[in-house]
């Protein structure tokens, strides 16, 4: 496929997206229990511009979350929100040239996809806060995003990072075994930092052969792995283990241990054991990197933006 082509089919992706929000909402029908604020209650202002309790919802039920789930999601959420008014804001002054008719077909669509439900889009978009100049908006963003990435990320660009990180995208396979320990934040002694601490010890030992890899693992590790003295077996660098887990493991060189890190689920220590050279080439995987490049410019921007504004809450999130 060529590279234009997979770059068109990344941005189909995301602009389908827009998409993905209404046909969640319609799903999940009018008697889902919202927030006991009102829709139209501000929340915060970014750069004098109002965020709302409506598209803090609206976000809520693009993402499908259980009723359970968002009151501990909703300051992540929101800074997810202001980041999007602080993006749309940058890329309206660099001007990003859109096609006025490919913002229509998603409005178009999305339309479709209302009245195949069995209702009248101004209503649905009415009751939700999002008329059509605030859909438009919606839709436009993902589609002046991409076309400033495509500005900036260029193909040397791509080819660099490929070359660089190549074990990354190429398929490679890495073998490790791990030592991992459950941490608690109510108990000083079962602390991240405690755990840092006994791993860390461990690790001083193995490198200096007091102690094997898998002797330790079998001894102190708290994850089903310890039988097989740790070994988690073959992964790739993305879509199996966490991604801490691999930023951690495919640096490494094979025999060597990391230092202690922190995954979602506890603190880890591994090492490399074996790896299996993967086969895919830059062309195979040029929308992949785009992405990853695509990713980390948005994070970038968006940095430098929260620098910049003035965000002013309005309320308390809890």
């Amino acid at each position: 496929m060529p590279p234009r082509t997979r770059s068109t089919c990344t941005a189909l992706l995301i602009l389908l997206s827009g998409c993905f929000i209404l046909m969640a909402v319609l799903a999940r029908g009018s008697g889902q229990p919202q927030s006991d604020r009102l829709p139209e209650t501000v929340l915060v202002l970014v750069n004098g511009e109002k965020i709302s309790e409506g598209d803090l919802q609206f976000l809520m039920l693009w993402r499908q979350l259980s009723e359970n789930l968002r009151p501990g999601l909703r300051k992540r959420l929101m800074q997810q929100l202001i980041d999007r008014r602080l993006m749309r804001a940058f890329l309206e002054k660099r001007k990003a040239p859109l096609q006025p008719r490919a913002v229509e077909a998603q409005v178009t669509y999305i339309h479709k996809i209302i009245r195949q439900a069995g209702d009248d889009p101004k209503d649905v978009l009415g009751r939700l806060g999002y008329a059509d100049e605030k859909l438009h908006a919606e839709v436009s963003l993902p589609l002046a995003w991409q076309v400033h990435a495509r500005r900036i990320i260029t193909t040397e660009r791509i080819r660099e990072h490929f070359y660089q990180h190549r074990q990354q995208f190429d398929g490679t396979r890495a073998r490790a075994s791990q030592i991992f320990l459950k941490v608690s934040s109510g108990n000083e002694a079962d602390s991240p930092q405690a755990a840092e601490k006994k791993l860390q010890n461990l690790r001083d030992q193995i490198v200096g052969g007091q102690l094997s890899f898998s002797e330790a693992a079998r001894k102190y590790s708290e994850a089903p792995s310890a039988k097989q003295g740790g070994d988690v077996g073959f992964f790739p660098y993305r879509g199996k283990m966490p991604v801490a887990f691999s930023e951690a493991a495919f640096p490494l060189k094979n025999g060597e241990v990391s230092q202690p890190f922190r995954t979602r689920f506890g603190v880890h220590l591994l090492t490399v054991t074996k790896r299996r050279a993967g086969q895919l080439s830059l062309e195979d995987v040029r929308t992949q990197v785009f992405k990853v490049l695509a990713n980390r410019e948005w994070n970038r921007i968006v940095g430098e933006e929260r620098k910049r504004a003035k965000i002013e809450w309005k309320t308390d999130l809890d």
